[in-house]
């Protein structure tokens, strides 16, 4: 179980390359639009904190699937929600391109900055330009 929650990881950063606090936002990649990016990263923080963590892991395109498991999912989840507690309300979002240094792949992401009971939360919802969620990040300030 573990190996599967540090592959996960492992795959989540590098999917999310954003770092720090706030990022600055890079226009998405052509043919991805603001508006749905952003839609369905809402879908999914919802989904992550309501524990859906099956129809998470059903949304993976399935280069990210070969590296994690509903479980993978369920344990990543349940040590930031244990130190953020419930989640409130979304204070902030933004739309951003990114490129995968690797590859060169080009996608959007998704930045939400909500409140929770105890902590805020910056969470990272990665889209191809076909919208395939590639991986999630979820970090506790």
């Amino acid at each position: 179980m573990r190996k599967k929650i540090a592959l996960l990881l492992t795959a989540l950063s590098a999917v999310c390359l954003l770092a720090g606090c706030k990022v600055s936002g890079n226009p998405l990649p052509d043919g991805m639009e603001k508006t749905a990016v952003l839609e369905q990263g809402r879908e999914v923080v919802s989904m992550l904190n309501s524990g859906d963590w099956q129809e998470v892991y059903d949304l993976l395109r399935d280069d990210a699937r070969e590296t994690s498991s509903p479980e993978a999912i369920q344990g990543y989840m349940a040590e930031r929600l244990e130190k953020a507690g419930a989640y409130s309300k979304e204070d902030e979002a933004m739309a951003t391109g990114q490129k995968l240094k690797d590859t060169g792949e080009e996608y959007g992401t998704a930045v939400l900055y909500c409140k929770h009971e105890k902590k805020s939360v910056i969470y990272r919802i990665a889209y191809s330009t076909d919208m395939e969620l590639m991986g999630i990040e979820v970090k506790v300030q």
